[in-house]
């Protein structure tokens, strides 16, 4: 019975690292085309200005995570990953503070409406919120309540 649970447990393992290379591979590819798009907007809109320049170095630095990704394993950036935190754990430390920041900021941006802020669900007498064009949420009775929590930008 155990062999069967180490067995069950190992084949668990070894496909969510398959799943994790697929989307490391996927946001790879994704940076590299990030980049490249990047490049040719700013030199379609700048030409040689100060805008331009700006994108050749955010592309720059994408094609160098693409890059750093696609060489690679999970085993070597995992090492790589501890060297950084350990050489520099402040940096680290503000390092995993934003990208869990942004982590939330695009989950809650691709989550679903919940029924509150969904328009025409009837809500009360006023049959439905609806946002103004201030961002506020009214309920189209005549007194017109406005929900202040929906103004807070997280």
């Amino acid at each position: 019975m155990a062999t069967a649970t180490s067995d069950t447990l190992q084949n668990a393992a070894q496909s969510a690292k398959d799943q994790i290379a697929q989307q490391k591979d996927g946001a790879a590819a994704s940076l590299g085309n990030l980049a490249g798009a990047l490049r040719k907007a700013g030199h379609e809109a700048g030409g040689d200005g100060s805008a331009a320049h700006m994108a050749d170095w955010a592309a720059d630095g994408l094609e160098r995570v693409s890059q750093t990704l696609r060489s690679n394993d999970l085993n070597g950036m995992m090492r790589q990953v501890e060297s950084f935190a350990r050489s520099q754990p402040v940096a680290f430390f503000f390092a995993a503070a934003a990208a869990g920041f942004l982590a939330t900021r695009f989950i809650k941006a691709g989550a679903q409406p919940s029924q509150g802020d969904s328009p025409g669900i009837a809500g009360g007498m006023g049959g439905g919120l609806r946002r103004d064009a201030g961002g506020f949420e009214n309920s189209g009775d005549a007194i017109g309540k406005t929900d202040v929590s929906s103004t807070i930008p997280f």
